[in-house]
């Protein structure tokens, strides 16, 4: 109870737990986790560490795209970083590793070029900063994810992996492909995006319907 109280306090989704000191991490507790044995009534007598999930350790020298992947394979959101001494160095987020490999792409732009290009084909050019919830209003789709807020974001999440240009997703409905890549770091500035063909066959007949 008096964790979920630091949830609601704090504004996290997640929280390491620790035990005789902070280089003693057991383990990863999920607000989702203490909100279900919440609502049904059982956390009488439970601790952190008994719901708590297992973590997830890393070294501090360990590649950051290599993390992200690491990250995907085991389905974890938070990785414990360790110093080469074996004591805790900090934390890290899936939206920390993924904001890493996308950056502060804004000076990448020309500060004329717009974030939003409408194509012939009736998809769009987005910049890779553009946010889902936007994108989902040109679509008229709920795009949401809990890691990421931006295209470029979600690509990267989905791909495990800095995008490369001609790379490919499909997410809601749409697929999504890397268009261009610039810098030294080759950072991704912008997307084409589309609805897949089975949304694009879906809503053509459903507005025939409609016309008959």
């Amino acid at each position: 109870e008096r964790a979920m109280k630091v949830f609601l306090e704090r504004g996290y989704s997640r929280l390491p737990v620790t035990g005789k000191n902070v280089d003693d991490v057991v383990g990863i507790l999920y607000v989702k986790d203490v909100a279900k044995l919440m609502y049904r009534g059982e956390l009488a007598d439970k601790t952190a560490a008994d719901i708590a999930r297992k973590p997830v350790f890393v070294p501090e020298s360990k590649p950051v795209d290599d993390l992200l992947r690491e990250m995907q394979v085991s389905a974890t959101h938070i990785a414990i970083i360790i110093d080469e001494y074996g004591g805790v160095a900090g934390l890290a987020t899936m939206e920390d590793v993924i904001e890493e490999l996308v950056g502060e792409i804004a000076d990448e732009y020309d500060e004329d070029e717009n974030e939003v290009v409408q194509l012939d084909d009736g998809g769009y050019r987005v910049a890779a900063r553009y946010s889902l919830e936007d994108l989902g209003e040109l679509f008229e789709l709920e795009l949401d994810d809990e890691d990421v807020d931006s295209v470029g974001g979600l690509l990267a999440k989905q791909l495990g992996r800095l995008p490369l240009r001609g790379d490919e997703i499909s997410f809601s409905g749409l697929n999504f492909k890397a268009d261009r890549i610039e810098g030294r770091r080759k950072r991704l500035v912008s997307v084409l995006v589309h609805r897949d063909a089975e949304l694009a066959d879906a809503i053509e007949a459903f507005g025939a319907g409609e016309d008959e």
